[in-house]
């Protein structure tokens, strides 16, 4: 993983699961009605599975010496702020939907160096996953779609 463009491929990589809009929404204040706990346990489990994917990105990038960038959440997200979690997970549908087509511009762009591109292609599977499980989330919640 000698490439620069691997490191930096990498990095945005790490920002995308680091950085995610699930992620924001932990520290973020969503009003949260009663029942809604099968909401909150589908975003804290994609936060968990995130947590551990950024862990991994960051060990390959701490491995090979090169410089952890792992962003700032977008500057979007600070309006998201004290919303509904219904709405709110409409929202993370697109975002998530966003990060999917990110990470597989990034698995492309990691051609040469198979490692990276083995832990990219497992974060778009996860992205992919995550994706479904927010879509799912809103049927079952019966969450009308923005």
């Amino acid at each position: 993983m000698n490439q620069p463009n691997t490191v930096v491929l990498l990095n945005r990589l790490l920002a995308i699961v680091g950085r995610s809009f699930p992620q924001y929404l932990q520290y973020s204040r969503p009003h949260i009605g009663p029942g809604r706990n099968e909401v909150v346990e589908t975003i804290q489990a994609i936060v968990d599975d995130q947590n551990v994917l950024a862990d991994r990105i960051t060990s390959m990038l701490f491995d090979a010496e090169a410089p952890i960038r792992s962003g700032e959440f977008p500057m979007e997200f600070t309006d998201m702020h004290d919303l509904e979690i219904d709405f709110l997970v409409n929202v993370a549908v697109a975002y998530q939907q966003q990060d999917v087509e990110q990470i597989g511009e990034i698995v492309e762009a990691l051609q040469g160096a198979p490692a990276a591109k083995s832990l990219a292609e497992e974060a778009l599977g996860m992205a992919k996953g995550h994706l479904e499980s927010l879509r799912e989330l809103t049927a079952a919640e019966g969450i009308t779609p923005a």
